[in-house]
């Protein structure tokens, strides 16, 4: 099994650039399936994290207003919480070590992609963040929340700061695993090759929605994070295709 090597900071927090954390998701992607790096492909997600990186699984309901997506459990624990919506109410839960808990509410048949992600974005928590949690002290684990349990718990909005100079500790962790998600599900080199064997010429703006539909398509991601991750390789420029604008008639072009 792949392992891979980055620098921290003396209190154990990865110091890692966009290009760090690309090669790092694609040295994990050959290890895991190595197809996955010779053509364009869906990568499952699932088996990704389940089998290959041997994390468990479980299905709950993280907060009675689904403000969180996902949560990252790294030492056995009997604090877990959780809601219960039968009785309306909070409790705690017994989980093991590594386990990554899923919202119930991205079971939902229109949930898929956001699915994805958080599945990635966990992934990469504890591929990244696993030794410094579990070497802190109880009350300096939760960097989210104020648990003081070995866990980390994701909401569905990030507000990072525009001024990174201001990110905590906390902001650089949650991007990264926002960044590995995305390297991930969309591995920089095969977007690259999958944009540059999409022969369609058009006018710009036109030629733009088709790649970001063709992305979106081939490796089963929503819109939105097709956009970003095309915004961020600089294949197509920022803010030129209106996510909440496009249509399916775009990724229908792409079939």
């Amino acid at each position: 099994m792949y392992k891979p090597s980055f620098k921290t900071k003396r209190n154990g927090v990865p110091v890692l650039s966009k290009e760090d954390i690309d090669n790092i998701a694609e040295n994990y992607l050959l290890d895991f399936c190595p197809e996955s790096m010779r053509t364009p492909q869906e990568i499952d997600i699932d088996s990704f994290a389940l089998n290959y990186l041997k994390l468990n699984q479980d299905f709950q309901y993280l907060s009675h207003k689904g403000i969180y997506l996902g949560m990252m459990v790294f030492k056995d624990t009997k604090k877990v919480p959780v809601y219960i919506p039968a009785r309306k109410e909070a409790d705690y839960i017994e989980v093991k070590a590594r386990t990554i808990i899923i919202d119930n509410t991205l079971l939902d048949e229109n949930q898929e992609h956001r699915y994805r992600y958080t599945m990635g974005h966990e992934c990469g928590h504890d591929i990244y963040h696993k030794y410094y949690y579990v070497k802190e002290l109880p009350n300096q684990i939760s960097l989210f929340e104020d648990i003081d349990e070995p866990l980390i718990r994701c909401r569905v909005v990030n507000n990072f700061k525009k001024d990174r100079r201001l990110w905590t500790d906390s902001d650089w962790m949650e991007w990264q695993s926002n960044y590995m998600s995305s390297a991930l599900l969309m591995p920089k080199s095969m977007v690259i090759k999958a944009v540059k064997d999409t022969n369609f010429k058009g006018k710009k703006i036109l030629t733009d929605y088709i790649k970001v539909g063709t992305i979106s398509k081939i490796f089963n991601v929503s819109i939105e994070a097709a956009t970003y991750r095309l915004e961020g390789l600089g294949i197509i420029e920022k803010d030129i295709v209106d996510i909440h604008n496009y249509t399916e008639a775009f990724v229908n072009l792409c079939s």
